[in-house]
């Protein structure tokens, strides 16, 4: 009987939910130990690790993301810094979108709404902003695109591309407990 009461709790903690409405004011980049130690004993091992030594932080890539693609990625990594237990989400993108100076997509929901998200500020607000509009449009089902060599292209149309930006925005608010 403790067993399953304790699998139960487990399981629960565990659960992603797809559903759950982000609170902006509770932003922040500061991590608990408590957070840390549910981060590196459940969910770390769905990342590939990749450690800096000297620079003091450890930065997760979701192992199961889309790593090439012959259209433009958004993919994310949580980096980790352990010195001053904090956490950013950090933006990675492949050859499509690197030279922009900015990232301008357009989304359209299930729903009718529409809406335009733009990274201009490649800095940790930056980035957490960003990566949390496009997350909020995903719990939409939106369909986005992006402008890129001059054109509007499809973005995020893979189910495993989704996957691997809604997992990691979820698991970074974990972390930094927005949620």
């Amino acid at each position: 009987m403790k067993y399953s009461v304790i699998l139960v709790i487990v399981l629960i903690s565990c659960k992603i939910d797809h559903n759950k409405k982000i609170d902006r004011a509770k932003f922040s980049f500061k991590t608990g130990d408590d957070t840390e130690l549910f981060f590196k004993n459940m969910r770390q091992s769905y990342y590939d690790l990749e450690e800096n030594k000297a620079a003091k932080f450890n930065i997760f890539r979701y192992e199961d993301r889309v790593r090439e693609a012959d259209h433009p990625l958004l993919n994310l990594a949580i980096v980790i810094n352990y010195l001053h237990d904090e956490a950013y989400l950090l933006l990675e993108t492949n050859e499509y979108l690197q030279r922009q100076d900015h990232i301008e997509i357009d989304w359209s929901g299930e729903q009718g709404s529409i809406g335009t998200i733009v990274l201009d500020d490649y800095n940790r607000e930056g980035m957490l902003e960003f990566a949390s509009q496009v997350y909020e449009a995903l719990q939409q089902k939106a369909h986005f695109t992006v402008q890129a060599e001059d054109r509007a292209i499809p973005i995020l149309e893979d189910q495993k591309e989704r996957e691997a930006f809604r997992v990691t925005v979820t698991d970074y608010y974990r972390l930094t407990r927005v949620y």
